[in-house]
């Protein structure tokens, strides 16, 4: 299903990712509870088959183990949780801040027959979200062709 994506993965050099650091299952389950809304299945798969990864020297959002939560940047609902009550009305939840000019997060509003989430990109700079992908895998395939040196 994401075979696309596992070949970039496996031959790219912008997308550092950390092998033996998958995300296990039941985090995935207490992470979604609290939220209150699931995860969307390509970000759920590279959890369970990836977890952590840098793009460009900053890391992606993951789920860190439940002991590292309550303080770990890198962790979804941690970010989540700090996020302001507007961004969650808005249905933003961050998914990837590579600098002060831009933000990629998932729009849950946008929810599809898969349970995929659209990938929205703001620039700081304009105001103007854009759909980047139409899910956590086309973002990451996008991300790569985009940052890959040609």
């Amino acid at each position: 299903m994401y075979t696309s994506l596992i070949e970039k993965l496996e031959h790219t050099q912008v997308l550092r990712w950390f092998p033996n650091r998958q995300v296990q299952e039941s985090w995935i389950v207490e992470i979604e509870q609290e939220l209150g809304f699931p995860l969307p299945p390509s970000y759920r798969w590279w959890l369970l088959n990836y977890g952590v990864a840098h793009l460009s020297g900053t890391g992606i959002l993951t789920i860190s183990p439940p002991e590292h939560r309550e303080y770990a940047d890198t962790d979804i609902l941690y970010m989540y949780r700090l996020a302001d009550e507007d961004a969650k009305r808005e249905g933003k939840v961050e998914l990837f801040v590579p600098d002060e000019d831009e933000i990629y997060y998932f729009d849950i509003r946008t929810a599809d027959e898969n349970g995929e989430y659209k990938v929205i990109r703001l620039d700081y700079l304009n105001g103007e979200p854009e759909v980047y992908a139409d899910s956590f895998a086309a973002f990451l395939e996008r991300l790569i062709d985009e940052r890959t040196p040609r």
